[in-house]
């Protein structure tokens, strides 16, 4: 039994620093969400833990083409740079984003309008195999006063 025990605390432990990682990267694919139009998202991402509890990420975030009215489509996508405060529960890795983003959007009769704002988001992920993890996070961009929300799902590889 003793042994039992001190098995599942050692590949706990090893999993947990697992998520503390140096360095990380990873993608993601989802749903995106603006005035109520959906669209399919994509993210790729990267990022270091600079403390146990925290650390920073950059990535860029394609929201997808969303249909505005009148045969206009609105083309969105924004680079982040985030601090990414999180926290391990054995193989469970549970965090939130917070940021700025520098956000373009086209629209299809040639209007184009950029800016940049804040995001955040709050995910989980669980290491299913070594340094490999997959999870899922809600994230929201702002734009100017609008929105695009967004649910994904991702894979991230933790490479030190």
């Amino acid at each position: 039994m003793k042994k039992t025990l001190l098995a599942f605390a050692l590949i706990g432990a090893s999993t947990t620093a697992l998520a503390d990682s140096w360095i990380y990267g990873g993608a993601s694919v989802g749903q995106s969400d603006f005035n109520g139009k959906t669209s399919t998202s994509m993210n790729v991402h990267a990022g270091t833990g600079i403390l146990p509890f925290i650390g920073v990420e950059a990535g860029y975030t394609d929201h997808g083409d969303f249909d505005i009215g009148a045969n206009q489509e609105m083309s969105a996508s924004s680079v982040y740079f985030a601090l990414k405060p999180s926290i391990d529960f054995g193989p469970l890795h549970v965090y939130a984003r917070g940021g700025l983003h520098s956000w373009d959007t086209e629209i299809t009769n040639g209007a184009k309008d950029d800016g940049v704002d804040i995001m955040y988001s709050v995910g989980a992920e669980y290491f299913i195999m070594g340094p490999f993890s997959v999870g899922a996070s809600y994230n929201n961009y702002e734009l100017d006063d609008e929105n695009i929300d967004s649910f994904s799902l991702n894979a991230t590889f933790h490479f030190l």
